[in-house]
């Protein structure tokens, strides 16, 4: 079957191929080296700047003489059973025949897996349930199977630093017993919460201390998107302007999914001549389109943390949150308030730092606070 070409070439979900991805070139070269040479990676990332595209990107272009390649979204999972089960439906996504499928439930029997088709789309779904109270033994099966595969297996766990939140004890030295033993399976551990998933590769504490390569995965280089862009709308015979693009780039922090986004807004709109102000239009038109439920974020925050968030959209990007100037500019009241309303801005992910800057994480929210 052909594969469906998309409407709009400028996808803000899901992977269709190569022609519709940006750029990461050394970043999918350096990161297929590092699995292909038997090393685990660790993959660091805001959300929504590209980390999962670059994952299905870089197994879309791995031959299948070479490897299976197997992905897990950990970001819904609550516990080891939700981990367990994710896991055993991801591979057995990946079995592709009926004796594959069969080999794998004979391997892994504390695992009981169900096939139906979805009621609206047709399309097949696959259910897996663990049988027992055992999460241990499951992963013990699980990984046994993959450790005797024919070839090796690449496995991305997205969204990692979850397994923090799961209620079951010793999660992390649970996995690292297992996962230091194999040869045969190589992770990549991707995560977009960097405080968390940096100390849990960094702390000597912790149980994956130094045991996998880390990669942080940046903004995709302007000339690059510029070009990317302006090949799709061309074909479409729309013109984007240097000047616009940049304006777009800019004033979205070169987040991609940003980016995306508002591209894919003027591709639909098909202005013939892409200025600044129809950038404008457009970013303003998915800001309002979020409103409403910009107003429900607010009611979240105490009224210092409001205060604070909003200072930080105003400048874009705050290098000392709780220095004088900053404070006196927006009238936040006493430095300690600042620091304890940008921490807990930080852990529950409306304030991203990097590097001690600080910016509003949602690009769109940032915008929204800001007028």
């Amino acid at each position: 079957m052909t594969k469906k070409l998309p409407n709009n070439p400028f996808l803000i979900s899901g992977y269709v191929s190569k022609d519709y991805f940006c750029d990461r070139e050394n970043d999918t070269k350096n990161l297929r080296s590092a699995l292909y040479n038997e090393r685990n990676v660790v993959l660091i990332s805001p959300r929504r700047i590209g980390k999962t595209g670059l994952i299905n990107h870089l197994f879309a272009e791995v031959p299948t003489s070479e490897a299976y390649c197997i992905y897990v979204d950990l970001y819904r999972t609550t516990n080891m059973r939700d981990f367990v089960e994710s896991l055993g439906k991801s591979i057995m996504g990946n079995c592709g025949s009926a004796s594959a499928r069969e080999r794998l439930m004979k391997a892994i029997q504390s695992l009981r897996f169900s096939f139906s088709a979805d009621a609206i789309t047709g399309l097949p779904e696959i259910g897996v349930n663990m049988v027992g109270s055992e999460p241990e033994l499951s992963l013990s099966q699980i990984f046994a199977y993959m450790e005797n595969s024919n070839k090796p297996v690449y496995v991305a766990l997205d969204e990692f630093q979850q397994i923090k939140n799961y209620p079951e004890k010793n999660v992390e030295e649970t996995l690292r017993s297992y996962i230091q033993h194999l040869r045969n399976v190589h992770f990549i551990f991707s995560g977009s919460q960097k405080h968390i998933i940096v100390d849990m590769f960094s702390s000597a504490k912790r149980a994956f201390y130094q045991s996998a390569q880390t990669m942080h995965i940046g903004v995709i280089p302007e000339d690059s998107y510029f070009e990317f862009c302006s090949r799709h709308f061309g074909k479409h015979k729309q013109k984007l302007s240097r000047e616009a693009f940049h304006f777009m780039y800019n004033s979205l922090f070169a987040h991609t999914w940003y980016i995306q986004s508002v591209a894919n807004r003027l591709y639909e709109w098909g202005t013939k001549e892409i200025t600044i102000e129809e950038v404008q239009r457009a970013i303003r038109t998915l800001v309002e389109e979020n409103s409403f439920s910009y107003q429900n974020y607010c009611r979240l925050f105490t009224a210092n943390q409001l205060n604070v968030l909003k200072a930080i959209a105003k400048e874009r990007i705050v290098t000392e949150p709780s220095g004088q100037e900053f404070i006196a500019k927006y009238n936040l009241g006493a430095g300690s308030s600042v620091r304890n309303a940008v921490k807990n801005l930080v852990e529950n992910e409306f304030v991203y730092e990097d590097d001690s800057k600080y910016s509003v994480y949602d690009r769109f929210f940032g915008i929204w606070l800001a007028m």
